[in-house]
């Protein structure tokens, strides 16, 4: 079987939904929608899917711009699906990559879906201790998607609300500059792991220390992945907990967004 998986991941989440995705469909791509250049899918595929996490209740800006240049042909039988991770609430995630996929590639999703994962934005707050727990309870959910699109089952995709519409877009329209208010402590080791795993390459290393050159997509992959934790949001999280999924290490995490 042909498939392919497009995915958006900052902590890992994404990744591993994706990764085991394909597995249990029997094998297939994984490519990271952090593509400025756009894509273009000529090849034929049996199922097509896109796993990315909700940002302020709608798309990461990053996953909306990469829809807007996907090119895809040759792919009119295919089943298309979308899951959409979220610590808080789905909201429009789905409908909006729903929408956005009629609009500029002319396809439907035939299958939509939500999935409660690690709440993991520590810049609002700080993050539950139980992450085996609710990395395992997330595990059991993602079974019966999974099903679910192997089987090529179709569900029902809401239209988008005004309401949480409006609230992602201002997220997206400041959302490139919060990196202003990033500050390196005297902690840093110069490791470059946070250059390596910036998908949007936003971080440059100057004089052994990292610089962020306002293109950020707030994916907090350098502050969760840091080892020394010297990377951080104002004075908000220095004493705040960090997050990675349990099973994505920087290393594959960054080769796979370099793809």
């Amino acid at each position: 079987m042909n498939n392919i998986v497009f995915y958006f991941s900052g902590t890992g989440n994404c990744l591993h939904a994706a990764k085991t995705i394909v597995q249990t469909l029997g094998g297939g791509e994984i490519v990271c929608m952090a593509k400025p250049q756009g894509y273009s899918l000529s090849k034929q595929y049996d199922t097509i899917g896109f796993v990315f996490p909700t940002y302020y209740w709608g798309l990461p800006k990053i996953v909306a711009e990469f829809i807007e240049k996907l090119k895809i042909t040759n792919n009119e039988n295919t089943y298309y699906y979308a899951i959409a991770t979220y610590g808080g609430v789905p909201s429009n995630a789905v409908s909006q990559m729903n929408e956005l996929l009629l609009k500029t590639c002319n396809v439907r999703l035939n299958y939509g879906r939500g999935i409660k994962m690690f709440s993991n934005y520590v810049l609002l707050y700080e993050m539950s201790k139980n992450v085996d727990k609710i990395t395992k309870r997330s595990e059991k959910k993602l079974i019966p998607i999974i099903n679910s699109i192997k089987n090529k089952e179709n569900n029902t995709i809401k239209k988008s609300k005004k309401f949480f519409a409006a609230i992602n877009n201002d997220f997206i329209k400041k959302v490139s500059t919060i990196d202003k208010d990033y500050i390196v402590n005297n902690d840093c080791t110069g490791c470059g792991i946070c250059k390596e795993l910036c998908p949007v390459h936003n971080i440059q290393m100057i004089n052994n220390k990292p610089q962020f050159n306002n293109k950020c997509e707030q994916c907090v992959a350098c502050i969760q992945y840091c080892p020394q934790k010297a990377i951080n949001y104002k004075n908000k999280t220095q004493k705040r907990r960090r997050y990675t999924h349990p099973e994505i290490s920087y290393k594959e995490l960054a080769e796979s967004n370099s793809q």
